[in-house]
């Protein structure tokens, strides 16, 4: 099962659309719809009138416990993705690994602007991810090497999830604080889940040991000395085919075994030293403010997103309470793990029979809070420090974002825009750096390009695109008669 978790993550890098959102340029003041999942503050006073958002597809795969040396890449896509061992580089570490591949689709969706000071914005979203999290550098290095170690292990750990749902979200944000210098606006998102299936394996305690093949089983044995473990699932074959195609297609379906609510909340602040320069009296004589331009100095924002959970109740197993000693596992049982089979295959393994099982589990959002800094360097230039803290414990349920922080200098306007995000995803631990660029309503990146050079052994890999159809705040025209302006707008 570990090994199949692995080998599916570094897969995803292959551009598969099987692919949860890492992060992409969603601090930028033209993210419109898209920006709304960082902070749904940014729906009030945004740079656009309204915005139709169409699709937008967001995939990643990655891990910190190997690198990738095959002959794959982006730009090599016609050769074989080899995740044989001998195209597995292991990261030498004793800290627990994580591995994550998702998928992350926005479909249709409306954003507008409801005066100087309100906005509301309605949005569609489909969320796929497997996970793993707090897992042993021994048991997963053994995993991956098909068990073929001799001998001894003990204090091992491991949390594994698979999460696929569908939301519906309603956005509404308003500036509560407008006073020249200091500017606060404040949003809240309210989001229905629909839950299309979900599993989890987690331990706290796996103390093995692999015993050597003998005549009369035929194969090695996985003896658990001891294990301390949760098991559960709802419609697991859920995960056989998630495409960008059918992942739209969910947001309409019926009869799905979970639901549930979640919410974003967030707050911005601007200080705005220079407002006067962004003053104009209109063909009536009105005093206003310049719409189509941003006024801060610099900009701090503050979100918890993802509150909230799916419970499942149709179809679903869960054993919360397993424990074990002194049992043996063949080798056989252990090979072959797929999402055909893995629940009948588990349920085996662990003996779950034996245990008691509940008819329903709840599997929570990927909980963050999220800060960044904004700073304008000059008009249409800056630089941006994020940082996004994932709030889920360590043997939650459910989809989890893993921590990042990023550096991320920007060029940007109505009609075009290019950032270079500088980071450390996975926790902290893994270097990355990509590139943005949005031309009209289309944008594409990644926030870790290192698959595509040939001398990099990448850990990963993530890349999205969107279409969007917008209409941004209009700047004013000079007049040629009628009152003068109170200030001329800077540079």
């Amino acid at each position: 099962m570990l090994k199949s978790v692995l080998v599916f993550s570094l897969s995803m890098a292959a551009g598969n659309a099987t692919a949860q959102q890492l992060f992409n340029s969603t601090r930028s003041n033209y993210s419109g719809l898209t920006g709304l999942s960082w902070n749904p503050a940014h729906v009030a006073d945004n740079r656009y009138v309204v915005q139709l958002h169409l699709l937008a597809v967001d995939a990643h795969a990655t891990n910190t416990a190997y690198r990738y040396t095959g002959a794959w890449s982006p730009q090599k896509s016609d050769e074989d993705l080899d995740l044989s061992k001998e195209f597995l580089t292991r990261r030498e570490s004793d800290k627990a690994k994580l591995i994550s591949a998702g998928l992350n689709v926005r479909g249709p969706g409306l954003m507008v602007r409801v005066g100087p000071k309100r906005g509301l914005a309605f949005g569609t979203r489909v969320r796929s991810a497997m996970q793993g999290n707090g897992v042993s550098e021994n048991l997963l290095r053994n995993a991956v090497d098909g068990f073929k170690e001799r001998g001894r292990s003990t204090d091992n750990t491991f949390n594994l999830n698979m999460n696929l749902f569908a939301e519906w979200n309603l956005t509404y944000g308003q500036v509560v604080l407008d006073n020249s210098e200091h500017f606060l606006k404040a949003g809240l998102t309210v989001k229905r889940l629909i839950g299309f299936g979900s599993a989890y394996l987690q331990s706290s305690k796996a103390d093995y040991e692999v015993v050597t093949r003998t005549t009369a089983t035929g194969d090695s044995t996985f003896r658990l000395n001891r294990l301390e473990a949760a098991f559960g699932y709802s419609n697991p074959r859920a995960f056989d085919d998630v495409t960008v195609e059918n992942a739209v297609d969910l947001l309409t379906a019926s009869g799905a075994p979970g639901a549930g609510w979640g919410a974003d909340i967030g707050v911005v602040y601007e200080n705005r030293p220079n407002l006067g320069q962004y003053r104009y009296i209109d063909k009536k004589g009105v005093e206003r403010l310049d719409n189509s331009r941003n006024k801060y100095r610099y900009r701090l924002s503050a979100s918890i997103t993802d509150l909230g959970g799916l419970r499942y109740d149709k179809d679903a197993a869960a054993y919360n309470d397993i424990r074990a000693t002194n049992t043996s596992v063949s080798e056989a049982d252990l090979e072959g793990i797929d999402f055909d089979n893995f629940d009948t295959r588990l349920n085996r393994i662990l003996r779950t029979q034996t245990h008691k099982r509940e008819n329903r589990f709840r599997a929570g959002l990927p909980t963050a809070l999220n800060l960044d800094v904004d700073y304008c360097l000059r008009r249409h230039l800056y630089a941006n420090l994020s940082v996004s803290q994932g709030l889920r414990g360590r043997y939650a349920v459910g989809m989890r974002t893993f921590s990042f922080v990023a550096l991320t200098p920007r060029f940007e306007s109505n009609w075009l825009e290019l950032a270079a995000p500088i980071s450390l995803i996975n926790g902290y631990q893994t270097f990355a750096y990509g590139v943005m660029l949005r031309m009209g309503g289309v944008t594409i990146g990644s926030n870790d390009l290192a698959p595509v050079f040939d001398s990099s052994k990448p850990y990963g890999f993530n890349g999205y695109a969107q279409l969007a159809l917008s209409l941004a705040n209009k700047g004013y025209k000079a007049k040629k008669h009628g009152p003068a302006r109170l200030q001329k707008p800077g540079l």
